[in-house]
């Protein structure tokens, strides 16, 4: 993909801790992304999504009031993000928790921590479960 079709990818990152927002926007930033977004609460995320056209999520498990997976399930239950690309950023490795996350409608699933490579890795699995242009 071109490095300009790249640069308009509208990215939003839902963490609880700013150190992994921040780590994950610098690996994006790396990978030469710029339009990156950020939301530290489901709740915050799920107005981020109805406000704004995004090209994928990138979402905790375990966050604060609602978690990853109940956002998730919002985002396929409404026709206006229904096919919208979402990668599981977790360190939660369990095989029936992974089965959850599929279930749930996740795109990719990505185990913390992780490095650069693997995070490319999810977004092109992301993208394709989608019929998007890879990365």
């Amino acid at each position: 993909m071109s490095s300009s079709l790249r640069d308009r990818r509208k990215i939003l990152v839902i963490d609880d801790t700013p150190t992994m927002r921040l780590i994950v926007t610098g690996m994006l930033e790396d990978l030469g992304f710029d339009e990156i977004f950020q939301a530290e609460s489901s709740d915050m995320a799920w107005k981020m999504i109805q406000a704004e056209k995004f090209d994928i999520v990138l979402c905790d498990w375990n966050m604060p009031g609602r978690n990853g997976i109940d956002l998730i399930r919002n985002i396929r239950a409404h026709a206006e993000s229904a096919r919208l690309p979402v990668l599981m950023m977790t360190s939660n490795n369990d095989p029936r928790q992974i089965a959850e996350a599929r279930a749930a409608g996740v795109s990719s699933y990505l185990v913390k921590p992780f490095g650069p490579a693997d995070l490319q890795d999810r977004l092109e699995e992301a993208f394709r479960a989608h019929e998007m242009p890879t990365v």
